[in-house]
């Protein structure tokens, strides 16, 4: 606590409890308030005032309103106890943003605003009366860890080490490097910082904070629960999917609904924060969840979904930052509905692998799904078969399909074929934005280029546990032009998705 005090010191007030703050808590919780008083008192900081403004034309919180310019309008629009924890949230980001590497501050702090909008979504679903201070309360959860990743970043890089090794519980870690734990050290610097009671009480993942009301009760129980199953989804430290299901089943009775509604719930709070990260100046990335199988069906399928909405948001922007050529309409016209039909068959493979559905109808609607929402003029799946040494397009889309169904019946034997058995073998993806390039002339079978003639082409394996059992082709017509990079990214994720989806089907298939 002396170091973190001296450290506190030195770097000065930290604006997320700065005098601005305590006022804006003050104004908003008074009932004498009008929006101006409040909006003055936003407006003392330039640069809340230029991210709130940004939040309050946002689609979540702008739905046809126009374009919103002052803030006593966001502050109408918004309401008093929201813009209040805005403001927090805005703060507590810009006070404790990342300055050293590898301690993961910048993880927390997507942790933090994460855990704060779905206990508060939550919260709503409980009924409790206060869910404004319910977010506030998950904001601060893990203040401590917030504070001593950015105050002692070498200290906490020893504590993340020792995490790895699996052999003692993050709390044994706490206690034996600082002397005490997370929970001490946020509790103190709420209290010191003028939280009240009930926001303090609550920074206690051991127990039911003592002497709290039935909300306060019912708080506690939703911030701690959605702390955890985060914790989980994002695998923090070690755990299993028996924990997580206990987890589930807890925050089901304290919210009176089922453990799929609330899986649900839990889900659009990922998306709302996903598509505020930008305006909250983080990063997509630490919002992302690592996939794996951890034997619990449930866990599973949320970490996809919140992965593959994470990534399609990803690619989104990616999209809206390509420089746009000419400028022309037409082009911004197709690029909207090749987005809008990319989303449409990326939420139909989601679809399919909750349904358990056959490998087949996989394979087919991401071959469609290619074909329909790029450039790329045409899109096969080529079947491995005779124990590995045949490849056969069998799933195809597109337009002038012939040459590519007269081709494909490649035998491994043939010296024609080495090149696509190679890149089976070695699981590499080949891109070939034009084909018509020197090396590459030379380099392709000469038997492909005369009959399929491809302006450019990309080729890659699917691995399904471990084991190739085909490719995936997709190319351009000639005088179609090269392949574009956004040709290439939505092949890719289309092949990350099937890889996922058809993964899953073999482990479903594997327990049964």
């Amino acid at each position: 606590m002396n170091a973190i005090y001296a450290q506190l010191d030195r770097i000065g007030d930290l604006p997320v409890f700065s005098a601005t703050v305590n006022h804006i808590r003050q104004i908003s919780s008074s009932r004498e308030t009008d929006a101006m008083a409040l909006a003055i008192a936003v407006m003392k900081d330039a640069n809340l005032t230029t991210k709130l403004l940004r939040l309050a034309n946002s689609n979540f919180y702008n739905r046809g309103s126009g374009k919103i310019t002052a803030i006593s309008r966001a502050v109408v629009l918004i309401g008093f106890e929201r813009i209040q924890n805005l403001c927090m949230t805005l703060k507590l980001i810009e006070s404790f943003k990342e300055k050293e590497p590898g301690t993961g501050v910048e993880d927390l702090l997507v942790a933090a605003v994460l855990n704060a909008s779905a206990a508060r979504d939550l919260a709503a679903s409980a009924g409790v009366r206060d869910i404004e201070e319910t977010y506030i309360c998950g904001l601060l959860y893990g203040l401590g860890e917030i504070v001593v990743a950015f105050t002692l970043p070498e200290l906490y890089r020893s504590m993340l080490r020792e995490r790895k090794h699996e052999t003692r519980s993050w709390a044994e870690i706490q206690q034996e490097i600082m002397g005490g734990d997370f929970v001490t050290i946020g509790q103190d610097l709420a209290q010191s910082w003028g939280f009240p009671k009930s926001v303090v009480t609550t920074i206690n993942p051991l127990g039911r904070p003592d002497g709290s009301s039935a909300d306060g009760r019912v708080n506690h129980a939703i911030i701690a629960g959605c702390h955890q199953v985060f914790e989980h989804i994002y695998q923090r430290g070690h755990s299993d999917g028996r924990e997580y299901a206990s987890q589930i089943d807890a925050l089901s009775e304290v919210t009176r609904q089922s453990p799929e509604k609330l899986e649900e719930q839990l889900h659009n709070s990922v998306r709302e924060v996903c598509d505020h990260l930008e305006q909250y100046g983080l990063s997509h990335r630490t919002l992302m969840p690592p996939l794996r199988v951890s034997g619990n069906d449930a866990l599973d399928e949320t970490t996809r979904k919140i992965a593959y909405y994470v990534h399609s948001r990803q690619e989104r922007k990616a999209e809206r930052e390509e420089p746009e050529e000419n400028g022309a309409a037409d082009q911004q016209r197709l690029l909207a509905l090749y987005n809008e039909r990319q989303l449409y068959y990326l939420e139909r493979l989601n679809d399919l692998m909750t349904e358990k559905a056959a490998a087949t109808k996989i394979l087919a609607t991401a071959v469609e799904g290619i074909e329909t929402s790029s450039s790329l003029d045409r899109v096969a799946f080529c079947l491995r078969s005779g124990s590995g040494d045949q490849l056969a397009a069998k799933l195809l889309e597109g337009e002038n399909l012939e040459p590519l169904l007269g081709y494909f019946k490649l035998n491994r034997k043939d010296a024609e074929s080495k090149l696509f058995f190679r890149i089976l073998d070695r699981g590499v993806t080949l891109l070939v934005t034009d084909c018509k390039e020197a090396g590459w002339q030379q380099r392709l079978p000469a038997g492909f280029q005369k009959l399929v003639k491809p302006a450019g082409m990309i080729l890659a394996p699917l691995v399904v546990s471990g084991k190739p059992i085909g490719l995936l082709y997709a190319d351009k017509l000639e005088g179609s032009g090269a392949v574009e990079d956004r040709d290439f990214r939505v092949f890719n994720q289309f092949l990350v998705q099937c890889r996922i989806a058809l993964d899953m089907g073999r482990h479903f298939e594997d327990k049964r």
